[in-house]
Order: C-alpha cells, then structure tokens, then sequence
C-alpha cells in the first residue's frame, strides 16, 4: 500500500465515543488494509490499530503510540504483558505492552514535580502512514501533534515520530528531531513489558560484567556477576549495555531476543511485592512480566544541536529454547 498522509487533528486525551466512531471511519477509510489492518474502538474510547500479516498479529494504541500486544501466528503466549486493570486516557499511561517514556526518564529531573516519564505515553499520537511491504510486513507511522498544553512540560520545538514494523519480528524506531534555535537534551525509554511464564524462572543474559546503577539502593554503582535473576524487586540501568540481550523463559520455554540501537543503557525492572500498591496492576502480576527497556538514561542522555535528529530502535523476537 502506497505510503499516505493523514492530517485530522486529535486532542491531548481519549475523545467521546461518538467522536471516537468519526474517527475511526475516517482512519479506515484513509489507511484500512483488507484483512491486514483496521482501526477500532477500544476500552474508553482510545483509537486501536489491530493489525495481522502472516508473521503475526499486533495491536496498537494510537494514545501514547502504544503497543499493547505482539504474538507471532507460531507462538501460544503474546511476546508483551498487558494488565487487564490498565486505565485508558485520563492522563493515565497504559500498564504494559510498550510506554514511550520522552523527554525525560523517570522523575523530573527539574524537580518541578512535572509527570514521571514525560508526557508522551499519555496524549493522543496522529496516524501519518501504513505501508504493506513485499514480504507481508507492516510499517505504521505515526507522530505526536504539537500541542499548546506541551509548553508547560517543554519549551523547546520538536518533532517526534515512530515507525512500528509489524513482521517476523517487532521493530520500533522512535526519532527526536530538534526543530528549536537552541540545543536541548532528553533522556527516554522503549519501556516494554515482556510477558514471562514465572519470573522466577526466568534469567537475564548478556549483562555479564557490566556496571549498574541499583535504583533499589540509593543508585549505588555495582557490577552484575553471572545472568541476572529476579528473587526480588529489581529497577537496575545497566551502563554501555550490549546490543544484543536474551531473557530466558523456562515456564514458557522460549527466549525473547532484545536488539538495541542508538542506545547505551539498558533498564530493568520488575516491582516484586510492590505491585500492590499499583492500582492498574493486580498484586500477583509481578510473576508474569518483566521490564527490559532500551534506554538512553543516566550518563546516556542525548543532546541535539538545532537540526539535529536521534533515533532510538529495538527489535523483538521469540526463539524456542528447544
């Protein structure tokens, strides 16, 4: 399918139903592939991209430019977890699949109490284009509309784009592009939550001899020893990490490889016993998914002179361990 562009404004949040069904008409008819891709009404109204090749299926959340889910036709268990306590629009970022944290990783680093992560996974992302390519893979487009309400979070003008490939494997390439008369730094995440049988059964490899900072202890600097294992809560950003990483499943009996580029760190997180005290997670959820997120974080922020672009990509996908 010819690339095609889409130019219909949407808001900072989720719109009414009867707004949602316009949409979402004019969505299909613009970008519709017959039995490849659809648009349709998902939970509280957001705006879902169901899209299915002969590789695999995929859904996608145009609020936050989400992917909730991704599962290969060969495979029993979608590659991502997605809490089915997750809250929709609101300003609430949706519990699982792929958040987009951007500018800023974690907390403020202003201190001025603006949003944890940034305020990209929580505003409504326009579709640019689709593309069908030869080998039955689907590329979707997709930027976020510039919008007054950024200037309480951001003064700077950017643009910000993402490219989700939908074949053999998942590809995500998220690209900053500086359009400001000033240099601006930004810190972000591909902050994916991969599903797992058992954590407890689950181990981290290619990390080996690379330096973290332990969040869980006051960010001391410490080196990882052997593959890591989760016993307990884990929130770790490994420093100048690999490009390549592997989480084993033995419940599941599979490994998901985890391909970085335009990244040197690498965070790890799983909340343990924590997860209790978030409200769009049940309190067992721990043991079912684990957070391995390419990053530009810590000493890996990215600074941009006027003009210039970044991107950051990850490719997923799943191999038996057989």
């Amino acid at each position: 399918m010819a690339q095609q562009s889409h130019s219909h404004e949407t808001g900072a949040s989720p719109v009414f139903s009867f707004e949602a069904a316009k949409l979402i008409q004019q969505l299909n008819a613009q970008f519709a592939i017959d039995g490849k891709l659809r648009f349709v009404e998902g939970p509280e109204a957001c705006i879902m991209i169901e899209a299915t090749t002969r590789h695999a299926k995929a859904a996608i959340s145009t609020y936050g430019a989400q992917i909730l889910g991704y599962q290969p036709h060969d495979a029993e268990q979608d590659m991502l977890f997605l809490s089915p306590q997750s809250q929709y629009g609101n300003g609430k970022a949706i519990r699982g699949g792929v958040p987009l944290c951007w500018p800023w990783f974690g907390d403020d680093p202003t201190g001025r109490g603006r949003p944890a992560h940034g305020f990209a996974r929580n505003r409504v992302w326009q579709v640019n284009a689709v593309k069908l390519d030869d080998e039955d893979q689907i590329t979707i487009s997709m930027s976020l509309p510039n919008s007054e309400d950024f200037q309480q979070y951001w003064h700077s003008a950017f643009k910000l784009s993402i490219e989700i490939q939908i074949g053999k494997t998942l590809k995500i390439s998220l690209t900053t592009e500086n359009c400001d008369q000033e240099t601006f730094v930004i810190s972000q995440a591909l902050h994916t939550y991969f599903q797992v049988g058992d954590i407890e059964q689950v181990w981290l490899r290619g990390l080996d001899n690379y330096h973290y900072l332990d969040k869980t202890d006051s960010f001391h600097e410490k080196l990882q020893h052997d593959h890591v294992w989760f016993k307990n809560e884990t929130d770790r950003v490994y420093l100048h990490s690999p490009e390549q990483l592997f989480i084993e499943d033995a419940a599941l009996n599979r490994r998901i490889v985890v391909e970085s580029h335009g990244s040197e760190t690498t965070v790890v997180w799983n909340p343990w016993h924590k997860a209790s005290q978030l409200a769009d997670m049940a309190d067992d959820a721990y043991k079912t998914f684990v957070c391995v997120e390419t990053a530009n974080a810590a000493g890996d922020s990215i600074r941009l002179a006027p003009g210039q672009s970044h991107t950051l990509m990850a490719e997923y996908w799943l191999m038996s361990r057989d």
